[in-house]
């Protein structure tokens, strides 16, 4: 069950919370009784996790696997935008790095495709490379954004 995906992840969230926030300090800036959070992330009869607390408890621990699940389950990505801060010029450099080494190995993709077979090996750089492509393309895009709101 997807909702059940869910719930498994912000209670893996809560209690393991990349940031190292305690879960009972999310329950407390949920406005929730500790026992009452851990009971709805665990299913416990009579509680359900909520939808409307899905959000917070991610901004609260920094996790974004719900919402990587939840992209997919869309047939979508979700990609976290890294910082970035007008004048920084390393960003485009580093998207024209990105998209050159990207198409490079793009082309190696199309030799190996010749064959009819991509290798686990090739499909997971084919994800890591293309995952960095696209942050670098969305940095950019963030930085432009920036820029033209500070005018």
């Amino acid at each position: 069950m997807q909702d059940e995906q869910i719930r498994i992840l912000c209670q893996h969230a809560v209690k393991y919370a990349p940031n190292g926030i305690s879960a009972e300090a999310v329950a407390d800036a949920l406005g929730m009784r500790y026992a009452t959070l851990m009971s709805q992330l665990s299913a416990q009869p009579g509680h359900k996790l909520g939808a409307e607390i899905v959000l917070p408890i991610m901004q609260l621990t920094g996790a974004s696997a719900p919402m990587h699940h939840l992209a997919r389950q869309m047939g979508g990505v979700y990609v976290e935008l890294p910082p970035v801060s007008p004048g920084s010029h390393e960003v485009t450099a580093s998207l024209v790095e990105s998209v050159r080494q990207f198409g490079e190995f793009a082309a190696q993709v199309a030799q190996s495709l010749d064959d009819g077979i991509i290798t686990a090996e090739e499909q997971a750089r084919i994800a890591r490379d293309g995952q960095m492509a696209l942050s670098a393309i969305l940095r950019v895009m963030e930085l432009s954004d920036r820029a033209q709101a500070a005018k």
